[in-house]
């Protein structure tokens, strides 16, 4: 009888377990455009550190080439991989900075003015571009910072080519506001992505919720029709049976109603296959030999070989029996009774219908076995029930479902 609960979410009031989507992708993407960096500015800056060795110390300078650009070889390699780029990453900013700094005591004479900007300014965009995705948005931004700061020392420096405070500056402000420009777009790319997992986390957080609130209405609807379909109905049949008949009807209700009881304790709904629409037939025959052996019901024939999942099936009957007892209960004595069962195509269509005294469908206090045990349960199912009453004309209960997409539209026109 208890539905399985849904396994999407986690217990309420933890958080969701899945894995942000977006922000993963946005960090391999930043990774492969860093990797794209590596390549284009670390080659712009080869011929620069080559032509510069003569004036350094030996064999400093070219451990300071080799490291520096063996660790942007590291980032290429990590950033297309999209693996360890977390990990190798942070070496390319930190040698930087310590070869940045250390650029005085490397040079051969300091006392000889450079006629040229230190070769490590050439990649000083690619450093920081590195670092902010290296890095945290603190770090990140204390190391923009940073940079340009050194940069401008030793710009001033004879070994950093003397250069005048006023050049020595927009050096430095040109590597400072390209190095802010990369730190704020980083920033907000990784918040917009952050805002869209969390969007996408309370999305399914909402979708579970729908979940079990739907599962906890379909064993509601079970219990409902159980209830009224089974206890109820037979208890009101059997305190007002004054006729052989009448007794009959509700020892065979009373019957109906602990088989099923039996059945909804013990059938695990999750366990459950496809069934022939012949074994509704089958259910619906055994019902009228019950209630209504003159009852006329439709030829095996007409069902061919469509199936449908077997809770379908138990619906549908359901359903059918419901309205069967229903007929026989108001209809009247001298009321006929038809029952069809058929394909119309992929769809699986079942009519129990009689030329009694009918009712007044639009009245919602009658038949509170329509609303419950027939329409509710139906419409549950994915699958359309339509009653066509009058008084005095009879009624005609009409259920479907299709099997090619199990739902279909419920009409608002359907009485309640």
């Amino acid at each position: 009888m208890t539905l399985p609960e849904p396994t999407l979410l986690p217990a309420p009031g933890q958080r969701n377990p899945l894995r942000p989507i977006t922000g993963i992708l946005l960090e391999r993407i930043l990774g492969r455009c860093i990797a794209v960096f590596s390549i284009v500015f670390g080659a712009q800056g080869i011929p620069f550190a080559l032509m510069q060795q003569g004036v350094l110390k030996q064999p400093l300078g070219w451990l300071v080439v080799g490291t520096l650009f063996g660790a942007f070889a590291a980032v290429i390699l990590t950033g297309f991989s999209g693996r360890f780029l977390v990990t190798v990453a942070p070496f390319v900013p930190i040698i930087y900075l310590v070869a940045l700094t250390t650029w005085p005591l490397g040079v051969a004479d300091p006392s000889v003015v450079q006629p040229t900007v230190p070769w490590l300014w050439y990649v000083a965009n690619l450093v920081l571009a590195t670092a902010v995705v290296a890095f945290s948005t603190w770090v990140s931004a204390m190391y923009v910072v940073l940079i340009p700061t050194v940069l401008f020392v030793v710009r001033l420096t004879p070994s950093g080519g003397g250069a005048t405070v006023e050049h020595a500056l927009l050096d430095s402000a040109y590597v400072a506001i390209l190095g802010a420009v990369v730190l704020v777009v980083v920033l907000m790319l990784r918040r917009a992505a952050a805002d869209v997992d969390q969007a996408q986390d309370a999305a399914v957080v909402r979708y579970g919720d729908a979940v079990r609130a739907h599962a906890i209405e379909v064993e509601r609807l079970q219990v409902d029709s159980i209830v009224h379909d089974g206890v109820l109905t037979a208890l009101l049949s059997a305190g007002k049976a004054e006729t052989p008949k009448a007794r009959r009807l509700a020892a065979v209700m009373a019957g109906v109603s602990m088989a099923r009881l039996i059945s909804a304790a013990e059938t695990p709904t999750g366990l459950l296959k496809e069934v022939s629409l012949a074994k509704v037939r089958e259910r619906l025959d055994r019902a009228r030999g019950h209630l209504d052996p003159d009852a006329r019901l439709s030829a095996e024939g007409e069902i061919g070989s469509l199936s449908v999942p077997a809770e379908v099936a138990q619906t549908l009957a359901d359903a059918a029996v419901q309205a069967l007892v229903n007929s026989c209960q108001h209809a009247g004595d001298s009321a006929s009774r038809w029952i069809t069962v058929a394909a119309d195509g992929d769809q699986a269509v079942v009519i129990v219908g009689d030329d009694g005294a009918g009712f007044d469908p639009s009245v919602s206090s009658e038949r509170l076995g329509v609303r419950v045990s027939i329409l509710e349960r139906v419409r549950t199912s994915g699958g359309l029930a339509e009653i066509v009453s009058a008084p005095g004309r009879g009624t005609v209960v009409t259920l479907r479902w299709r099997a090619a997409t199990g739902a279909q539209e419920h009409p608002d026109s359907i009485p309640a």
